[in-house]
């Protein structure tokens, strides 16, 4: 091909030659990317671990395919908020499309499908059924689907948080609150997926307090997957110090930039 002559290059010379182009330019650092003002909390994970493929997308964006399943967590989240009958408030904002339920490994199976036509019912209702028999149903939570844009680094992190509630605490001893982020697709898979997904937790957590005026360490949070019938409560969740250590860590490479 590189010994070829013009005439003879064929009729996809001028494509090929603009590729090329490209893939130079790439790799010299002319890619260089503008991150969102805006951050979906539920993809904060995406941006600190895999900033590279972050870059990319925003170089090159494509139409994501809709999922039976990201529907599917969708209604579900809908039936929630009004089985509780509480909403945000009159200073709810937009919610991100972002803040949809991660589908994890379900994109490549059964849930993965597109969504031609609505989840089965009988999807829809199993969830409910495991919600209605879990340690939520009982209890009224102080706050639903509550939205939260906390600034974070000259950036706006967007909280959509599903529920909070009240711990029961000894009398005479300050209050304490729990997070609760709802799930339709599956539990981590190991201890390095728990510690990605627990960054969504952070943020809210952080959000809740300073929205609330909360001390942050009377703040618990936990992911349920109902899906799985599974409560997970991470060990640990990230201060502000170590969010933004992840976030300046990720982004502190040539190439990355901030809007101006």
């Amino acid at each position: 091909m590189r010994a070829a002559a013009p005439r003879i290059a064929g009729r996809w010379a001028g494509e090929l030659q603009l590729l090329l182009a490209e893939r130079a330019a790439r790799a010299a650092g002319h890619g260089r990317v503008t991150l969102p003002v805006r951050v979906a909390a539920s993809r904060f994970k995406d941006f600190v671990s895999e900033p590279g493929d972050v870059a990319a997308v925003t170089l090159r964006p494509m139409p994501e395919r809709p999922y039976r399943a990201t529907r599917l967590g969708t209604l579900f989240h809908a039936w929630v908020e009004e089985r509780y009958g509480i909403g945000a408030g009159a200073d709810e904002l937009d919610a991100s499309a972002d803040e949809l339920d991660d589908l994890g490994d379900d994109a490549a199976g059964a849930g993965g499908q597109s969504i031609g036509v609505p989840p089965a019912a009988e999807e829809l209702a199993r969830l409910q059924s495991t919600f209605e028999a879990s340690p939520w149903a009982s209890r009224r939570p102080v706050e639903v689907e509550r939205e939260i844009h906390l600034p974070f680094d000259d950036r706006i992190v967007i909280c959509k948080i599903d529920a909070v509630y009240r711990q029961d605490v000894p009398a005479g001893e300050p209050e304490r609150f729990e997070i609760v982020d709802w799930k339709t697709g599956k539990a981590p898979r190991d201890a390095d997926d728990l510690e990605r997904k627990q960054l969504q937790l952070a943020l809210y957590r952080l959000a809740y307090a300073r929205w609330a005026g909360i001390p942050i360490d009377r703040i618990d949070a936990a992911f349920y997957f109902v899906a799985d019938d599974r409560i997970i409560r991470p060990d640990h969740l990230d201060s502000e110090e170590e969010l933004l250590a992840r976030w300046r860590a990720a982004f502190a490479p040539e190439g990355v930039r901030g809007a101006s």
